[in-house]
């Protein structure tokens, strides 16, 4: 497949070495390119545009869907540009409104499908990942392909936005663990337990978890830190979708509730 990849951060970069090492060629934007000898299997281009001409698979890994919107409809949005029989993967957590308003914009015959993803702790020495979808069934096929060169289980969760509302579900829920796990081994460490003993115990005892199994080699202060940078965002979608629909998360909420912006 002909692959344009936009967005080559701390997930994109490695992902989209993996599609090309699958034998797919991929031609790669972002706005900080990094070099290409740690890019090694990429064509890296000046521009979206120059990265989705004549691709079959446009892949978005942004931060936000700001980013996505203005890749594909902004001052120089490629959308419209796409070839007929394209598909559209959205990596980006959101808003499923927006993954929803970019679908409706889309020109005729272009697929676009949000394709979100996450990993179990148990996956990481392997590198690949568990992918969530939303959308069309026939386009998830078409590429499968690409997919399968990164993802170790590929999820048709329902139409499209699924993907996004699954994620975003997975995502409060873990922000929800790790904030208990760290406040866990605080309880621990006063009762005079030592931090990885313990958590090496408990992943193996009922209130283990896939969370607290990373404490066994890492800070669970340091972990949680990096952790809110990103959580932030996903949380408070979250809790957006939660309170658009009517649900009441009230102990996942107050849980959760150290990852509000104004915390």
């Amino acid at each position: 497949m002909k692959v344009a990849w936009i967005g080559l951060g701390q997930m994109g970069l490695p992902i989209a070495q993996k599609v090309a090492s699958g034998g797919h060629a991929v031609r790669a934007f972002d706005v900080k390119l990094p070099d290409q000898k740690d890019a090694p299997n990429l064509k890296l281009v000046g521009s979206p545009g120059e990265a989705a001409e004549d691709c079959d698979l446009l892949c978005l890994a942004v931060f936000s869907d700001a980013q996505v919107e203005d890749v594909l409809s902004g001052p120089e949005g490629i959308m419209a540009g796409l070839k007929p029989g394209a598909i559209v993967a959205v990596f980006t957590t959101g808003s499923v409104e927006s993954i929803k308003a970019i679908a409706a914009s889309a020109p005729d015959g272009v697929s676009v499908l949000d394709t979100c993803f996450s990993r179990p702790q148990s996956q990481r020495a392997s590198g690949k990942l568990t992918l969530l979808i939303g959308g069309d069934a026939e386009a998830i096929e078409r590429g499968r392909p690409a997919f399968d060169t990164f993802a170790h289980a590929i999820f048709h969760v329902g139409p499209r936005g699924s993907g996004r509302a699954i994620k975003l579900v997975n995502n409060i829920l873990y922000a929800g663990h790790l904030q208990l796990a760290v406040d866990a081994m605080k309880l621990a460490e006063g009762l005079g337990l030592e931090t990885k003993a313990t958590a090496t115990a408990l992943v193996q005892c009922s209130g283990g978890s896939d969370v607290l199994a990373q404490f066994i080699e890492g800070d669970p202060q340091e972990i949680l830190d990096i952790a809110r940078r990103y959580m932030v965002k996903d949380v408070g979608a979250a809790m957006a979708a939660g309170n658009a629909a009517g649900v009441d998360i009230g102990a996942l909420a107050a849980v959760t509730a150290t990852y509000r912006a104004d915390a």
